[in-house]
């Protein structure tokens, strides 16, 4: 199963509309593998529908404060994009809930208009918000420079959302 997680997550790096996903320039396959077994350090987490990977998650644990301070995310297959979105928040049910996350943050670049939109939308309509902005701080594989968009989800604010019944603010 690692080799065709890391097969599929290589693949993902060369699409164009992912030359934003690796804030810091590389994928290392052995990433896969040393990290599955660190919890400590890192939480990998895979969807899979009907044998098929469909997604995966990556969060960065900055401990012992309990705080997902990176987070990465692949969609592999763009006609489950609700299966995705469901796996994410099972992803987030998973730190949140059974390991004790207090908050979690993630980046995107300005330039990655696509997944800016949808992380916009996400802490408009969901839970989360926007702590700020930073200038010159992430560089694509193909060489361009970018600002970047800081998100924070807390653990009381997704508790909130969760109990409200998942609905829109």
């Amino acid at each position: 199963m690692y080799q065709i997680l890391a097969r599929k997550i290589l693949e993902a790096t060369f699409a164009i509309e992912n030359e934003w996903f690796f804030f810091d320039g590389a994928f290392n396959t052995t990433s896969v593998e040393q990290n599955n077994y660190n919890t400590w350090l890192h939480d990998n987490f895979v969807a899979v529908y009907k044998g098929e990977l469909i997604a995966y998650f990556e969060g960065n644990w900055n401990r012992p404060v309990d705080i997902i301070s990176g987070f990465r995310a692949i969609n592999f297959n763009k006609k489950l994009g609700r299966l995705f979105v469901k796996a994410l928040f099972q992803y987030f049910d998973y730190l949140f809930i059974n390991r004790g996350c207090m908050a979690f943050n993630w980046v995107v670049a300005v330039q990655n208009e696509y997944a800016l939109h949808q992380y916009e939308r996400f802490v408009k309509y969901y839970c989360g918000h926007k702590v700020g902005t930073r200038t010159h701080a992430q560089k694509s594989y193909t060489g361009k420079i970018s600002d970047i968009n800081l998100y924070e989800i807390t653990r009381q604010e997704y508790l909130e959302w969760k109990a409200r019944g998942f609905t829109r603010r």
